[in-house]
């Protein structure tokens, strides 16, 4: 993993220096209208229903402009590749954590009277994420919000009490997560009591917040990362993963999973219990409709609802010819009417085809209340009609990491942490010693 730590250093010395060419050949930054008519959008190939019908929609607001969407999500490389060469995107899609990293390196434009007229339709945190330095460079998606999925027929099987899912008392849920593993003859797992995720990118800094505490400074400047909390956090799900069977089992059983087929680990009986964004209850409803889910809050050590946001965002890069869509691409593809339009659309395909429908969560507030007041109904399957209610609500507990020109170096400085301590390379202090410094400065190199 420390390649990619490199890797993503030299991508930003990169960055800097395409910024100063960019900003030589941009001064004004006006639209060049010669060539407004074509909207390139990078970041936002084809996708699934929501996407396509999202993007139809936004597209059928820009009359007259052409819409260019290559395949393929956002890559680092391919963006700066793009720069370097001068071909540069009008429009581009890419993760919010890596946001303010491009705005402080000059790459990205400020769009705060484009979305000014917008902006308070948007989750305060979502919107936060794609600020920097004062600044608003763009619109946020989705939020992604995370639950505990929770396999009833795992805690009947083994005759443990439905709230013994919880992760409010660590000592009971290292307890239920003993009750609920299972082992064959060989000493080979056949279920993972619990996963407690923690070398996801939203791991540590939920189980951090756990204590009410965070990985990062409120203005992204300063790490956090190997504070007595992060240091307990990582030691306890390390601990749990031990009494699993250790990572080297844990990660080969989790790998043969098949989380977007009908043969998942709910129908499988593969994991117990676990945090995991909202996305998949669509895609386990759609699949396997009639599994025992049950839908709960991850909750803190005072047994309080917290959830983590995460999504991408729409930014404008200097050197964009056409400006003007680009701003006006943005509100439409994320406003209230391409939101309800998706949604309707979904939920009227999963009507007809006899499937469920658990909701689309997004960064849009006045959206997901229009969706929820206007197109949502119960489709007769009470484990997924209740985990909407759970979702719905969820937002009001949310936090995402603020913006930080460490971006994706922080994030990657404590997910190599994470990783040499499930490997037995480091402890979980000098795991996060280490990350403490590698984060700190990328962020102290980043800043303006």
């Amino acid at each position: 993993m420390e390649v990619h730590t490199k890797r993503t250093a030299k991508l930003l010395v990169v960055a800097a220096a395409v910024a100063a060419a960019v900003l030589a050949g941009t001064a004004g930054a006006r639209t060049d209208r010669t060539t407004a008519g074509t909207l390139n959008i990078y970041g936002y190939g084809p996708g699934d229903d929501i996407q396509e019908n999202r993007a139809t929609y936004a597209a059928g607001q820009l009359s007259g402009t052409t819409i260019n969407r290559p395949a393929g999500d956002f890559q680092d490389q391919v963006f700066l590749t793009q720069l370097a060469s001068g071909q540069v995107p009008d429009l581009v899609r890419m993760q919010r954590s890596s946001v303010a990293q491009y705005a402080a390196k000059g790459v990205l434009q400020p769009m705060d009277s484009c979305v000014a007229p917008v902006k308070s339709q948007y989750r305060v945190g979502a919107l936060k994420a794609m600020t920097y330095a004062g600044h608003v460079y763009g619109l946020p998606e989705f939020t992604n919000q995370l639950t505990l999925i929770v396999n009833q027929s795992a805690f009947k099987s083994s005759g443990v009490p439905i709230t013994a899912a919880s992760t409010t008392n660590w000592k009971q849920l290292l307890a239920t997560s003993k009750k609920l593993t299972k082992f064959d003859s060989s000493g080979n797992l056949t279920r993972i009591g619990f996963d407690p995720k923690i070398d996801s990118a939203f791991g540590l800094p939920l189980w951090v917040k756990w204590f009410g505490k965070d990985i990062i400074s409120s203005d992204g400047l300063k790490a956090q990362l190997n504070t007595r909390q992060a240091i307990a956090a990582l030691a306890f799900t390390k601990q749990v993963i031990n009494a699993e069977g250790g990572w080297n089992k844990f990660k080969a059983f989790r790998d043969t999973m098949d989380f977007f087929g009908a043969q998942n680990p709910l129908v499988k009986d593969q994991l117990g219990f676990w945090p995991m964004e909202s996305f998949i209850y669509n895609t386990f409803s759609n699949n396997s409709p009639n599994v025992d889910l049950v839908a709960k809050f991850f909750t803190n050590h005072k047994g309080g609802p917290i959830t983590f946001f995460s999504g991408n965002g729409w930014v404008v890069p200097k050197g964009s010819k056409n400006v003007d869509d680009a701003c006006n691409y943005m509100k439409a593809v994320t406003s209230v009417n391409a939101w309800e339009a998706a949604a309707k659309k979904r939920y009227d395909a999963r009507k007809a085809a006899g499937s469920t429908f658990t909701g689309v969560y997004t960064a849009n507030t006045v959206a997901d209340v229009k969706t929820y007041q206007d197109i949502y109904q119960p489709f007769g399957h009470p484990q997924f009609d209740e985990a909407v209610k759970i979702l719905v609500a969820a937002p009001r507990y949310g936090f995402e990491l603020p913006p930080s020109p460490g971006g994706a170096q922080f994030v990657q400085a404590y997910s190599d942490a994470v990783n040499r301590v499930l490997t037995g390379q480091q402890t979980p202090k000098q795991a996060l010693d280490q990350a403490q410094k590698e984060a700190q400065a990328a962020i102290d190199a980043n800043k303006k």
